[in-house]
């Protein structure tokens, strides 16, 4: 799995996340933000292979 499918992933998860939150289904509130970090991380990681 490259990166770029790991960040749509990812994004995926949030965005099914925030459709729970919506409809007030049961969901781990801590998940949201634990999923957003894992995407910052590699977003930085990404920009720091590409500066050297």
């Amino acid at each position: 799995m490259n990166i770029e499918e790991k960040i749509y992933t990812l994004k995926k998860e949030l965005l099914l996340l925030r459709i729970k939150k919506i409809t007030k289904q049961n969901f781990k509130s801590e998940e949201i933000k634990k999923i957003q970090h894992q995407i910052s991380q590699i977003n930085f990681q990404k920009t720091n292979k590409k500066n050297g």
